[in-house]
């Protein structure tokens, strides 16, 4: 009876202890619950805003201890795409970690299971009433399940990531984080609650939850099927994003058949050689995504005019492998910005795309601007904001020492402004170091 009572007494000790979590009880009675506060939602909120602005430090264009926080500057839309990938590359260190343990840990379980087989052997052999006397069969039991329970135990912790093939783990998170990789590339994530859903869609993929459930589909897709729909598709598809990302389709080039019709582009000969005999070549739908692609207003695509003949010096200015800039599209141009996505919302040309998709150089911008001696002071960091003060620098400070622009462009950031600002910043740097320090420089 008291043998009977010790049990009942161990079991239900078990039982008392495994309900100790309350996150068990909490899960029992309510599952997620139905309000929408927590109050892990504070603490959650100030270490998701932390973790954005070590990610956002480590997409700017900066090396070294001292690369600015943008914890306190409002974030450009396009910001947020090298945020994610900064995130991504974050998660894959951390994977790649957790994988090398999954590795290790198969190694030591095989080791550690050879291990104990041999120390029973021993004990057997050492406990063996023939060899050793006055072992009772009581002793002799209670070894044996100590040695079966030591056993058991690594068995059950021995989960299926380290029972299976580990050549097979690392296949299935490769791929998927390859393949998320190039469809975040293809998507708009301009904000931040898309970011972190990004994010937290990618964390996924290396969750043993998740690893377990690919594996499992692709027993199911093999017993299904047999083992030839494996050597033609991935073995399985990475979590699905979800709105608010859009995607955009690709381009692409369809030529019009021959002997059909092909309208025509006003004015398209200004940056087109050979047009119009080449125009099956320079469809409207392909001349309308080179002007996306070169931030040209729509009106642009009724005549093309000036406007877009200095946004294409521009962009060949700002992609250095274009060679000389010459304001002519050739082939190697047309696909390349045949490849290029529509000019974000709030950029102007190629340059202000490159420079600005990270708000610390929005910020330098708007500093650079207010230590030129023009009356009034930008007190935000917003690019629309900064262009009426763009205009009245390339008027009253840098004009004639400026590449020319047609009319309405004078509120454009370009790099040979850029280059005058930071000039004049290092000359009125140089006369404040003076002793006694020298009035600043006029612009």
């Amino acid at each position: 009876m008291r043998t009977k009572g010790a049990v009942a007494t161990c079991v239900a000790l078990a039982l008392l202890a495994s309900g100790c979590n309350p996150n068990d009880r909490a899960f029992f009675r309510e599952g997620i619950g139905t309000e929408l506060y927590t109050a892990d939602a504070i603490p959650a909120t100030d270490l998701q805003n932390i973790y954005l602005d070590q990610l956002c430090r480590q997409s700017l264009p900066f090396v070294g201890p001292d690369v600015p926080s943008c914890s306190q500057q409002e974030l450009p839309p396009t910001a947020w795409s090298l945020i994610v990938q900064a995130g991504m590359n974050d998660i894959d260190a951390r994977c790649d970690s957790y994988l090398a343990w999954l590795d290790q840990k198969k190694r030591e379980n095989s080791a550690v299971l050879a291990e104990i087989g041999a120390i029973r052997f021993a004990v057997d052999a050492l406990t063996n009433p023939a060899v050793a006397t006055g072992i009772s069969p009581v002793a002799l039991a209670a070894v044996s399940a100590a040695f079966g329970l030591a056993t058991n135990t690594l068995a059950n912790i021995n989960t299926l990531l380290i029972q299976v093939d580990h050549t097979t783990v690392q296949s299935i998170v490769f791929i998927n984080r390859r393949d998320f990789r190039e469809g975040v590339l293809r998507l708009a994530v301009t904000n931040k609650p898309s970011a972190v859903h990004a994010l937290r869609s990618y964390l996924e993929i290396c969750m043993p939850m998740t690893i377990s459930a690919n594996i499992n589909s692709t027993v199911t897709v093999f017993q299904q099927t047999g083992p030839g729909i494996l050597g033609k598709r991935p073995l399985v598809a990475p979590p699905s994003i979800a709105a608010p990302f859009v995607p955009r389709e690709p381009f692409r080039d369809r030529r019009p058949a021959e002997g059909s019709t092909v309208s025509l582009v006003p004015g398209a000969d200004l940056i087109i050689p050979g047009y119009p005999q080449n125009a099956r070549t320079y469809t409207p739908e392909v001349i309308a995504t080179i002007l996306g692609a070169l931030c040209a207003p729509p009106t642009e695509l009724k005549r093309i005019g000036p406007v877009t003949k200095a946004l294409l010096e521009i962009w060949e200015v700002t992609d250095t492998q274009n060679g000389t800039p010459n304001g002519s599209i050739d082939d190697r141009e047309r696909k390349a910005l045949l490849a290029l996505t529509p000019c974000p919302t709030g950029v102007l040309n190629a340059f202000e795309r490159q420079t600005f998709m990270s708000a610390a150089n929005v910020g330098l911008l708007v500093t650079l601007l207010n230590r030129v001696p023009i009356e009034g002071q930008l007190g935000s960091a917003s690019l629309p904001d900064a262009r009426p003060r763009v205009a009245l620098v390339r008027r009253n400070c840098f004009a004639g020492r400026l590449n020319p622009l047609p009319n309405g462009m004078n509120v454009q950031v370009t790099s040979d402004l850029m280059s005058a600002l930071r000039e004049y910043d290092r000359m009125r740097k140089a006369a404040e170091a003076q002793a006694p320090p020298a009035p600043p420089p006029p612009c």
